[in-house]
This record gives structure tokens, C-alpha cells and sequence, in this order.
């Protein structure tokens, strides 16, 4: 049994932990909705059919995003072997961005780099969007677009 001198000690420890990964300001829920007509539009001019959503890539893109958000940095590492434990088998791509405050101006930064913008206007007809944030740095926005046929 904890006597009062221990539980005076580990309270505080209780009061100031906080998880390593927390969305602050802003939620993943709905982003790809919100930026389905925006990546929409860029295809349909581009001549490309349009994408839907898919919630198996927007999980993935939410826990890759969790992921960068906890190291501080962005990558594709390991980009092929999360699609298979997503059980994501199709030709994939992923995006990933940093920094942006809204889907509009993420998808505009993504739509000006060569490569990004080939993927938006790919093969592809599913994808799914997320964005975190790890409150314990910067509150720094990590975005994940992953998109798959």
C-alpha cells in the first residue's frame, strides 16, 4: 500500500505526464473529405478521373503522420512494408508534408513539387488524408497523403 509521502510524489508525476502524441488544435477526422474536391479539381483539369475516399488509406495516413509528428521529422521509410501491414497490396503513393495550417495549403505545396503533383494526378482512384501534431514540440502540423488504386 502507497503511504501519503509516496502518493504526494507520484501525483504531480500524473498531473504534468502528458502523451508524447496528442492532437491539439486540430482533428484528422474529415480530411480527406476536405481535400477530395480540392485534389479532385486539379485532376478533372489535368484530365484525370477522380479519386474516393478510402478509410483504410486515411488510417494509414493518420498513424503515419502520429509517427512523424513523434520524431519530428518527415520520410517515406519503410513506405512499401506500411502498405502491406495496412494490407494495402495495389501500387501506392504517398505524400508528406509539414508545417501547412490547412488542407488547402497543404495540397497547394503538394501541387507545386513535380513529384507530389505526380502523384495527386497518378494511376490512382482511392486516397485517404491525415494530419498530427506532437503538442509536447511545436504543435507543427505532419501531413500524410497515401493514395492507391
Amino acid at each position: 500500500m502507497m503511504d501519503r509521502r509516496q502518493f504526494l510524489v507520484v501525483a504531480p508525476t500524473f498531473l504534468l505526464a502528458r502523451p508524447a502524441f496528442a492532437q491539439s488544435r486540430r482533428s484528422s477526422k474529415g480530411v480527406t473529405r476536405q481535400a477530395l474536391p480540392l485534389v479532385n479539381a486539379l485532376r478533372v483539369e489535368a484530365g484525370r478521373d477522380e479519386v474516393i475516399f478510402d478509410p483504410v488509406l486515411e488510417r494509414a495516413a493518420l498513424e503515419w503522420s502520429k509517427e512523424q509528428a513523434l520524431r519530428g521529422k518527415i520520410s517515406h521509410r519503410n513506405f512499401k512494408r506500411r502498405m502491406r501491414q495496412a494490407g494495402i497490396r495495389s501500387p501506392a503513393a504517398e505524400n508528406v508534408a509539414y508545417g501547412q495550417d490547412n488542407v488547402k495549403a497543404v495540397i497547394r505545396a503538394w501541387h507545386g513539387s513535380r513529384g507530389h503533383r505526380r502523384n495527386m494526378l497518378g494511376i490512382y482512384n482511392r486516397m485517404g488524408v491525415a494530419v498530427a501534431q506532437n503538442t509536447n514540440s511545436d504543435n507543427r502540423p505532419y501531413w500524410t497523403m497515401i493514395l492507391s488504386v
